[in-house]
C-alpha cells in the first residue's frame, strides 16, 4: 500500500529483495505526549540524524548476526527500503538514536528464502538474548523481551504500537519477513528489545 505524498506522519515500511516485500503500513508518528499515543495524535517534526552520524552495526550473538548498519529513509512513494545489499541492516534515520530514552529505534533487514539474508534467523531470537548496536565507540546493549510473528494485516493494524516514536524507554525494534508461501512472504517477524540501563 502506498500513501499519498501529502499524508503527514504516515509511511509504509517495506523490504524488497528478490521480489520479496515487507509490508508495514499505516505508521503514524505520535506527538510524544504519552506512552501509548492514539493514532489520531498529530505528527511531530522529523527526527534528524544526530551530528555524530548513524549507528554502525547490529550484533545478535545468539543467531550469529553481526552486520553493518546503513541509514535508510522513506522514498518518494512512501516506502522505507532497506539496503540493497541483503547482508546489511537498515536503520530508519527518523527513528530514535540507539540508547535514546524516548522513541524506538527501528532496524530492518532482509530475509532471503534461499539463505544469506542478514535477518534469515531473526525468528530464533528469544527473550533474554543480547542485542547490541554499535554506535561509534559506544556499544548500546539491549535484551530481547519478545519475538512475535504477525501477518501484514496485523502489522498494519498495530503500526502505531509497534513503530511509533512517542513511547518512553528507548525500545529497539527489529523487523524482517517470514512465512514464505512459494511466491511471497506472508508475515513479518518482529523482535522487541529493551535497553540495559546502568543501575546508578
Amino acid at each position: 500500500m502506498r500513501l499519498p505524498r501529502d499524508t503527514p506522519g504516515r509511511l509504509v515500511v517495506g523490504l524488497a529483495a528478490l521480489g520479496l516485500v515487507l509490508a508495514l503500513v499505516g505508521l503514524l508518528l505520535p506527538d510524544g505526549s504519552s506512552d501509548d499515543p492514539s493514532p489520531a495524535t498529530a505528527a511531530p517534526a522529523a527526527v534528524a540524524v544526530p551530528a555524530d552520524g548513524p549507528p554502525d552495526a547490529l550484533k545478535v550473538p545468539s543467531i550469529d548476526l553481526d552486520a553493518p548498519l546503513d541509514p535508510i529513509e522513506v522514498d518518494t512513494a512512501g516506502v522505507l527500503t532497506p539496503p540493497s545489499d541483503v547482508t546489511r541492516v537498515g536503520w530508519w534515520k527518523r527513528s530514535a538514536q540507539p540508547g535514546a530514552r524516548r522513541g524506538q529505534t527501528l532496524l530492518t533487514g532482509h530475509a532471503v528464502r534461499s539463505g544469506n539474508g542478514v535477518m534469515d534467523r531473526l525468528a530464533e531470537v528469544r527473550a533474554g538474548d543480547l542485542v547490541q548496536v554499535v554506535d561509534g565507540e559506544r556499544v548500546v546493549d539491549y535484551r530481547a523481551t519478545r519475538t512475535v510473528t504477525l501477518t501484514k494485516a496485523q502489522v498494519a493494524a498495530r503500526a502505531q504500537e509497534l513503530f511509533g516514536q512517542g513511547r518512553r524507554g528507548g525500545r529497539l525494534v527489529l523487523v524482517s519477513c517470514t512465512d514464505w508461501d512459494g511466491e511471497d512472504y506472508r508475515a513479518n517477524v518482529v523482535v522487541f528489545a529493551e535497553p540495559v540501563r546502568d543501575a546508578a
